[in-house]
């Protein structure tokens, strides 16, 4: 999937699901990393459950390519994870 500047966002798939994608480390990302992606029932729910338990928001939601909503966060501990559903 083209991501403009940013390179092809490679996707990947184990029996027929789709699992990850990856793409090129920007010049600005300081090292390679994996991002976490959790799986939610609804976005905007989950986002106040977290942030309650005092996850700080780092990019609001945003709609991503095939319908799904994406927050980025990082948790009271200064760990990176993110949150996806199909519904905000």
């Amino acid at each position: 999937m083209p991501m403009g500047e940013m390179g092809d966002y490679q996707l990947f798939a184990h029996d027929g699901a789709q699992i990850g994608g990856m793409m090129t480390k920007t010049p600005e990302t300081p090292a390679p990393y994996w991002g976490y992606y959790i799986n939610v029932e609804a976005l905007d729910s989950a986002v106040a459950r977290a942030t309650a338990r005092g996850a700080k928001i780092i990019m609001d939601p945003m709609e991503v390519p095939g319908g799904a909503w994406v927050i980025n966060a990082i948790d009271p501990q200064g760990a990176a994870f993110s949150l996806v559903s199909m519904k905000r």
